[in-house]
């Protein structure tokens, strides 16, 4: 094993700790609300910390695009900085969607579109949810089994058992019992205490990079490692130099800049944390803070593969990179080993003491994840499927009952899934093209139903099956290619060399099958809205604004028009305080001026050959070490505080909470004019 006495005992003083807090989350968890969204108390700081971080999987995922494509990954991603801040600043989608107070968003697709509506993408965005989730289980596993040293199989009671399924077994039942104890109120807690815990270690691990390293030597160190043996066309350094590059290139990041736009929210393994912010403002300053949380992670995410790619490819430490190879040669499948390189170099490098540090982000972010994930699902299944058919509320306590076994479900289809599904693609490529299924239409049918009256509810059919299709296309041309679809449709088109020149991979990686999905469902919901049948829905009465606001109403005006002013733009309204408009100001000046520096040296770097590698070395040393270390460790210790006092107003609220057993997220039809006109265009 790779962990010693020290390294377990930090192990299970956390995992006790997260069984502690969710027993004591678990007397607040008394009605459906707050199972599904904690009944909307949360904080922004809480928000921003809980819910914002990804599982072990994600850890893996991001380390194998950095390992694979080294610093010109990070380079393109800046292109989507504007839209990033303009998204949390205008609080996009976010702010709207806790305005119509729906706990998921297919009950929110009911609202504007109909029963028949929701059935149908409730049941889509689970499906394509569980699919999404089912390797999440498989990789961790992995994860873990390697970073702790795990043997492949052990003997019990006379039987020799694979060690794969005990351990997802294991942690698949601590999350599973952390969503069922106390809901989103439990997991919100324990993914609150894990964040903190995971934002000190990964700023730890970096001043221990630097000092492994070489110190004062260490990014020369790496950029020569990354440097080593660099062909044209396939720069870790340069992003201009990087024309063979095939997944990860600039084209990946200008589409994934528009999907961000387009699938903001619609995406709902966190669903909620998308309901159970305490108002629609709130929402929205937990999506900006949360851009400062993200510079101690993302300098996590693209130190550790950096490091580990100059170890093992450059000469400079020749011993280390020996032990490296010799453990990951052990693996017996190429893929797993692949996924496995960035785990296998931490391990033999981290000292016992900071080993067990970073086994706890391994197995926190796991439980984080996958409590979140389990609970999405599970409740999805419960409140958009089946609820769907019925004409009355379940009885509460019922309720309570089907939406725990619908996470102890998602859970064991994960845990079967991941047991017999191979994958064999990169992690990322999967996400993009399973959530494709769901989000490639989707997207339309949200910000069409939020921000235009005139979405009807034949256009969001036609861009939801359309996306659809195209993403269950997506996930059977790539798995069966060379199951004979490559050679089918070569003897179908043989003059086609676009076809017969991809033996091996389909040519379209998920990236384009979605791009391709959203293109044309935005296309199908704009030309049917307008030129099906007519349909104007009344959005202030969704929004609860003008006539229909109330107490819990943030637009109360009636008919009123605010003066048009740069700051409202950008979505500075009245709403933000000084220290909010401190934040948002501080975010714009940080990410623009980052983006404006893209801008100008990608245009000079493309038109001119002034700038040689010594100049890219110097840029992303700023960019990486003192602006994202210094910077971190300061947003460490302010979302500590800050998570710390939202926990306190939560409890303080939960504890004088009234219980609503309405609140359960079925919908009641109206009788009125606007309601039979929405019924009738289904």
């Amino acid at each position: 094993m790779n962990l010693n006495f020290v390294d377990w005992l930090i192990v299970a003083v956390v995992l006790i700790s997260l069984l502690g807090i969710t027993f004591f989350a678990k007397r607040y968890c008394r009605s459906v609300s707050d199972f599904l969204a904690a009944n909307r108390m949360a904080g922004r700081y809480l928000l921003a910390v809980s819910a914002g971080f990804g599982g072990a999987i994600s850890l893996v995922a991001a380390w194998e695009v950095g390992f694979n494509n080294g610093l010109p990954a990070s380079w393109w991603s800046m292109i989507s900085y504007p839209t990033s801040l303009l998204i949390a600043l205008s609080g996009f989608v976010t702010y709207r969607y806790r305005e119509t107070r729906a706990l998921t968003m297919a009950q929110f697709f009911e609202m504007r579109y109909s029963r028949k509506f929701r059935l149908f993408s409730g049941t889509l965005c689970w499906l394509a949810g569980l699919l999404n989730y089912g390797i999440f289980p498989a990789i961790t596993a992995k994860f873990i089994i390697f970073f702790f040293g795990l043997p492949e199989q052990f003997a019990c009671c006379g039987h020799t058992i694979p060690m794969f399924p005990v351990v997802m077994l294991i942690y698949l039942s601590i999350a599973v019992f952390i969503a069922c104890v106390g809901g989103q109120i439990s997991i919100m807690l324990t993914d609150f205490f894990q964040g903190i815990l995971l934002l000190f270690v990964f700023v730890i691990v970096m001043f221990f990079l630097i000092y492994r390293f070489g110190g004062w030597n260490f990014w020369e160190n790496i950029t020569t490692g990354l440097s080593y043996n660099a062909t044209p066309g396939n720069s870790m350094i340069n992003p201009i130099d990087t024309k063979n590059a095939k997944d990860f290139n600039i084209w990946f990041y200008l589409i994934n800049m528009m999907i961000t736009v387009y699938t903001t929210r619609a995406w709902q393994g966190h669903s909620g944390y998308n309901a159970a912010a305490r108002t629609p403002h709130e929402a929205r300053m937990s999506g900006l803070i949360a851009t400062w949380r993200l510079m101690a992670f993302q300098l996590c995410m693209a130190l550790i593969p950096l490091a580990a790619y100059a170890v093992l490819k450059s000469p400079l430490f020749p011993d280390l990179a020996a032990t490296i190879n010799g453990d990951l040669a052990k693996i017996a499948d190429p893929q797993t080993a692949k996924q496995m390189t960035v785990p296998v170099f931490l391990v033999n490098i981290l000292p016992h003491g900071m080993l067990g540090l970073f086994a706890v982000v391994v197995v926190a972010c796991a439980i984080s994840c996958d409590d979140t994930y389990t609970h999405a699902w599970g409740t999805i299944f419960v409140q958009d499927v089946v609820m769907s058919f019925r004409k009355k509320p379940f009885d509460p306590k019922y309720h309570m009952i089907l939406l725990r076994l619908g996470v102890i479900g998602v859970a064991l289809f994960g845990f079967l899934w991941s047991w017999f599904f191979p994958i064999g693609d990169f992690i990322q490529m999967y996400f993009q093209i399973t959530a494709a299924i769901y989000m490639g239409g989707a997207g339309s049918v949200i910000i069409g139903g939020l921000y235009w009256k005139r979405g009807s509810t034949q256009a969001a059919w036609a861009a939801m099956v359309n996306g659809t299709l195209i993403g269950i296309f997506g996930v059977i041309v790539q798995n069966c290619w060379k199951l004979g679809v490559q050679e089918f449709l070569a003897k179908l088109f043989p003059t086609c060399e676009w076809i017969a020149n991809n033996p091996e991979k389909f040519p379209l990686n998920g990236q384009y099958i979605y791009f391709i999905a959203v293109l044309s469902s935005v296309a199908l919901y704009i030309l049917v809205s307008l030129f099906g049948p007519r349909h104007v829905h009344n959005m202030d009465k969704m929004l609860h604004r003008g006539e229909y606001a109330d107490e819990l109403s943030s637009v109360k005006t009636k008919g009123k028009k605010e003066k048009f002013s740069f700051t409202g733009f950008i979505g500075i309204t009245k709403e933000f305080t000084r220290f909010d408009k401190f934040l948002a100001w501080s975010s714009t000046i940080w990410s623009m001026g980052w983006f404006l520096i893209f801008a100008v040296v990608s245009l000079v770097a493309v038109f001119t050959s002034l700038l040689t590698t010594g100049f890219w070395i110097e840029l992303w040393w700023w960019k990486l070490i003192p602006f994202s270390l210094v910077l971190g460790t300061i947003c460490t210790i302010w979302l500590s505080a800050g998570g710390i006092r939202d926990v306190v107003l939560m409890f303080k609220a939960l504890r004088s909470e009234r219980i609503d057993d309405a609140d359960n997220g079925f919908v009641v039809a109206d009788d009125d004019e606007e309601k039979e006109k929405n019924e009738s265009n289904k």
